[in-house]
């Protein structure tokens, strides 16, 4: 069974979908039984989780994503100095 601090410094250091399957049952058990710790650490995990979904939807639709051309770019740097310097 880990510790509390072991459990926070686990997941701070590590990415929860990358734990071994034995390693995570024994953080989840943790959570589950830790009434000090075990609200934070639930959160920290279904944050990581957000984010991994997040990084895996930004991928798949990078290929439909509208693109500027160097032209267009410059001209929205343009416009936007101007509005910053009014």
């Amino acid at each position: 069974m880990f510790t509390c601090k072991q459990v926070s410094k686990a997941l701070h250091e590590e990415d929860y979908s990358q734990m071994s399957p034995l390693r995570r049952f024994f953080l989840r058990l943790h959570l589950r039984l830790c009434v000090v710790c075990g609200k934070y650490n639930k959160q920290v995990i279904e944050s990581q989780d957000m984010c991994t979904c997040y990084k895996q939807h930004e991928a798949e639709n990078e290929a439909d994503r509208p693109k500027l051309d160097l032209s267009q770019k410059e001209a929205l740097k343009e416009l936007l100095a101007d509005k910053i310097a009014k």
